[in-house]
């Protein structure tokens, strides 16, 4: 196991990045990353990020953000914990300073010494996820360049050059194209308002729009931090736009009936339903694979930001998370119902492989007092993922 710093040193809104294009055998080859590197005997983080960015930048730092601590797990190389720092304050060997990101308009260009390792470049955030790069960089890069969220511990898994795995304080993040699913922060709490105040989001869905910030907030802690809710952001934002996630989980006998419920808002340990090895402890098996007979189901939910409507990003949001659900959570069944009209959702369901399985005509919504008609869909796999043969057939 090797510990090493990453610090992303930010002016005028560009990044310093580094084009590992010069060391022979380097598993970073071609990709574009931060500087820093392995801790010497006896450092601190700190010491540690300051000795890195001078050798391999001749920047001496002035005011930084120790931001967390990502482990990554590769197959092509040893285990590492990588220390994240960004940097806005510095100056170089002639003394060119740069304070809270911006240069003085009258100053003299920052001087960079030649790095061994590749190209050093200063580029604007808006290219750092269309690079070459890890795919995982996306997830902290949204987490440091342009709010100060906690400190964090994120795990990212590669195999063979591929992320098969990522966390973000034990919660599972999923990466696509577009999008970074993640958890809620409790700092999301204004962008949520801003969005869950719009009275064409909620009643669809029904909930009452968000009066303030601080509802948003408390929507957060009781409801969204659920270990299989995530928030919807874009990959070059750090702004959630909507969300989309798992919950109601239970497991189902062969005629469908009932025998266990997790009930996930109460438990004294919300990740025991998700974690991976431990999705079915739910007082019968600590065991990944169900007894014969017994099945995993789960209820998909979602919502989306008005002004990112018919754009595709739902349908890519949804079929991320019944991926995971079905690949890492071993389910074999997942439900989901829209309210009569609400033809937005019931496309979703469509795009994403459910089939309609019956209709509660008097479903009465607490929050809106009102009943309406629900239309139940259903989304089933042959067997759960990892039993024998491991191939998935959608019915």
């Amino acid at each position: 196991m090797k510990e090493t710093t990453l610090v992303h040193i930010i002016k005028d809104d560009c990044v310093l990045m580094l084009h590992r294009v010069r060391k022979k055998n380097d598993i970073n080859h071609d990709k574009w990353i931060g500087v820093g590197g392995k801790f010497e005997w006896g450092e601190s983080p700190e010491e540690c990020m300051r000795r890195e960015v001078y050798e391999e930048t001749g920047l001496l730092i002035d005011a930084y953000r120790y931001c967390g601590i990502v482990t990554f797990v590769s197959d092509e190389d040893d285990m590492e914990y990588m220390h994240l720092f960004t940097a806005d304050g510095f100056h170089d060997a002639e003394g060119t300073y740069v304070t809270d990101g911006a240069s003085s308009p009258d100053a003299p260009e920052i001087r960079l010494k030649e790095c061994e390792e590749g190209e050093l470049e200063w580029l604007p955030k808006s290219r750092l996820t269309s690079i070459p790069h890890w795919v995982g960089d996306r997830l902290f890069l949204s987490l440091i360049m342009d709010r100060e969220y906690p400190f964090f511990s994120m795990k990212l898994v590669y195999r063979r050059g591929e992320l098969v795995h990522a966390s973000l304080n034990e919660h599972n993040c999923l990466v696509t194209e577009r999008l970074l699913l993640r958890p809620w922060l409790p700092e999301d709490a204004s962008d949520l308002y801003e969005y869950a105040k719009n009275p064409n989001i909620g009643p669809r869905a029904g909930w009452l729009p968000h009066k303030d910030a601080a509802e948003s907030g408390q929507v957060i802690r009781d409801v969204l931090t659920r270990p299989e809710i995530y928030a919807i952001v874009l990959r070059d934002t750090s702004t959630p736009i909507g969300a989309v996630g798992l919950q109601n989980f239970r497991i189902t006998g062969p005629e469908g009936e009932l025998v266990s419920f997790f009930d996930e808002r109460k438990s004294e340990d919300p990740l025991c339903c998700t974690r991976q090895g431990h999705m079915y402890r739910m007082g019968m098996t600590e065991q990944s694979i169900l007894p014969n007979g017994l099945q995993a189901e789960a209820e998909l939910g979602y919502w989306l930001a008005e002004p990112f409507w018919h754009q595709g990003i739902m349908t890519e949001a949804a079929e991320a998370v019944l991926e995971h659900g079905r690949k890492h959570l071993n389910l074999s069944r997942v439900w989901a119902d829209y309210y009569e009209g609400n033809d937005a959702s019931r496309r979703v369901m469509e795009r994403t492989g459910f089939h309609f399985h019956h209709v509660d005509r008097h479903r009465v919504i607490e929050l809106l007092g009102e009943e309406r008609t629900a239309y139940v869909n259903v989304l089933e796999w042959e067997k759960p993922a990892g039993a024998a043969g491991n191939d998935h057939v959608k019915k």
